[in-house]
């Protein structure tokens, strides 16, 4: 039998280390409590119980909205707990047979998992289509990923839990990261280009990009924070330091190619860059910028 559902995989994050730095017994206990508090969550919210690895729970439900909460609740769950947790959600069509689970769909949703990090879950675009664009304001948009077995880069969204400030722990995908820092001797120079006007970046400089009427470029949008990003040439490196809440994608032609907030990398070649933090489906302002020898 053959059903369409939202598939929710979660796991325990760093369950071997558990082991090595609590001893069996104890890290045992451990895994299995948070296990059970996983699926006490997922079972209140609607969800239907499919297996248990050890340390992970596999839930199908018929309602994405309801899967989400019972993401978010895991999240804060691991959160406020001595173990932390992640996972993925995709919403496609699964087959039974007898007790067993097959499909693609279930697939993509253990290699979103596998790709999360700590209380991360990373959810696909055909699942956050399915939920009500009030559900949606708490995700960020991730680019395109190509999983494991797949052909088709699938549009990715990440659910984060709540750091103890409240603020939500973005956190880039190390794979993403690839970026090497590269100092010339000649140094380098920026053209940036937004809303019309080109604006030039030499060595020593720095330009501020923010909602601010003293940033250098100015984007008056109330979800932009005051000095939302800063960029820096220093010995012919470029630095791009995000420095706000909603974080800024990164973009090396026509794919993102990584997310980062309040983290540093260094630039290189050609580009844009993507003002994060709005809500899921608002167009999101983009400064291009093109990297030259000076």
């Amino acid at each position: 039998m053959s059903v369409d559902r939202a598939i929710l995989l979660c796991d325990v994050s760093g369950s071997t280390p558990l082991y090595e730095q609590h001893g069996d017994e104890r890290a045992s206990k451990m895994v299995h409590d948070c296990v059970e508090g996983m699926l006490e969550i997922a079972n209140r919210r609607g969800g239907e119980f499919v297996r248990t690895k050890g340390d992970d729970v596999l839930c199908l439900f018929e309602n994405a909205d309801r899967a989400l909460i019972a993401a978010k609740e895991i999240l804060d769950y691991g959160t406020a707990g001595s173990v932390s947790v992640h996972g993925g959600l995709h919403y496609g069509t699964v087959l039974w047979r007898g007790t067993e689970l097959f499909g693609g769909a279930v697939n993509v949703a253990a290699r979103l998992s596998g790709r999360s990090k700590d209380n991360e879950v990373l959810l696909s675009g055909t699942f956050v289509e399915k939920i009500a664009p009030s559900q949606a304001s708490e995700l960020r948009p991730m680019g395109e990923m190509t999983l494991k077995g797949t052909e088709v880069p699938t549009e990715i969204y990440a659910l984060l839990a709540p750091d103890e400030d409240g603020m939500t722990r973005l956190v880039a995908q190390p794979e993403m990261l690839n970026l090497k820092r590269r100092a010339t001797e000649t140094g380098a120079v920026v053209t940036l280009r937004f809303d019309g006007k080109t604006h030039t970046l030499h060595e020593g400089e720095e330009i501020k990009i923010g909602r601010s009427p003293e940033c250098t470029i100015v984007i008056a949008e109330p979800w932009i924070s005051r000095v939302h990003a800063t960029m820096t040439v220093r010995g012919g490196l470029v630095e791009f330091t995000d420095r706000s809440a909603g974080g800024c994608s990164l973009t090396f032609g026509s794919t993102v190619d990584f997310f980062i907030r309040r983290q540093t990398v260094a630039l290189t070649g050609e580009g844009s860059i993507e003002m994060a933090g709005a809500a899921v489906g608002t167009a999101l302002p983009r400064v291009h910028f093109d990297i030259t020898a000076a």
